[in-house]
């Protein structure tokens, strides 16, 4: 009889430690789901706040998308752009530690944005990055070379050129010849007409990011190449 019992008392035991194991892996697993999901979520932001707007030359996305079509790339596997000016176009790009990797569109889709809500996105998280315009006085009568930055082409979609221009009685003149130069002038200023566009067209082709070899105005709250 106390044999039975015993072995009974086993049993019931054995029974409790494997609902308890039960419960005990199914919370396991809850809290192995949550942290899976936190840290989705950490990285989904730590993406998002990589974005980038960048200027490049006209033509980037079209070359880029080629060379991964003939990879074999899928139909959302392309770079997304937008035009910006004769010769240039917008494109995103994810800023990581040790390179600058474009958006495309199947990232919209991961994401669950629109073109636009990403491109105003990075836009904002760009010019956080840059210096601010050079004022007025530093540019009347003259030429200023922006210090060098990575994206510094993207200063182009900043606020403030409208009011520069009229300050400077609308002769500004801009210059992006690579990623990281960007040049501001006074159109007033001696032989400004012949000696900008040369001086720019030798740093765009020396450059290793280049971007365009063209003379910028404002006109319209828009940037018009110089003709």
């Amino acid at each position: 009889m106390a044999t039975g019992k015993s072995i009974f008392g086993k049993a019931i035991g054995f029974a409790a430690g494997l609902l308890g194991a039960g419960a005990g892996d199914a919370a396991a697993q809850t809290t192995d789901e949550t942290a899976a999901r936190a840290q989705a979520e950490a990285e989904h932001e730590r993406i998002l706040r990589s974005l980038r707007l960048v200027v490049r030359d006209a033509g980037y996305a079209a070359h880029r998308n080629w060379i991964l079509a003939d990879r074999g790339a899928q139909p959302d596997d392309v770079i997304f752009t937008t035009p910006f000016a004769k010769g240039l176009e917008l494109i995103l790009v994810a800023d990581e530690p040790t390179t600058s990797k474009p958006w495309m569109l199947r990232d919209l889709n991961l994401y669950k944005v629109t073109q636009d809500e990403i491109m105003a996105l990075g836009r904002r998280q760009v010019l956080a990055i840059l210096p601010s315009l050079p004022p007025a006085e530093a540019v009347a009568g003259g030429v200023v070379m922006v210090p060098k930055a990575d994206y510094l082409a993207s200063l182009l979609l900043a606020d403030g050129w409208d009011e520069l221009d009229a300050a400077l009685g609308g002769n500004l003149l801009v210059a992006v010849p690579s990623d990281d130069v960007l040049i501001v002038a006074d159109a007033r200023a001696a032989d400004m007409g012949t000696k900008l566009p040369a001086f720019v067209k030798a740093q765009h082709d020396d450059a290793n990011r280049s971007v365009s070899p063209l003379v910028y105005r404002r006109q319209g709250g828009a940037w018009v190449a110089v003709e």
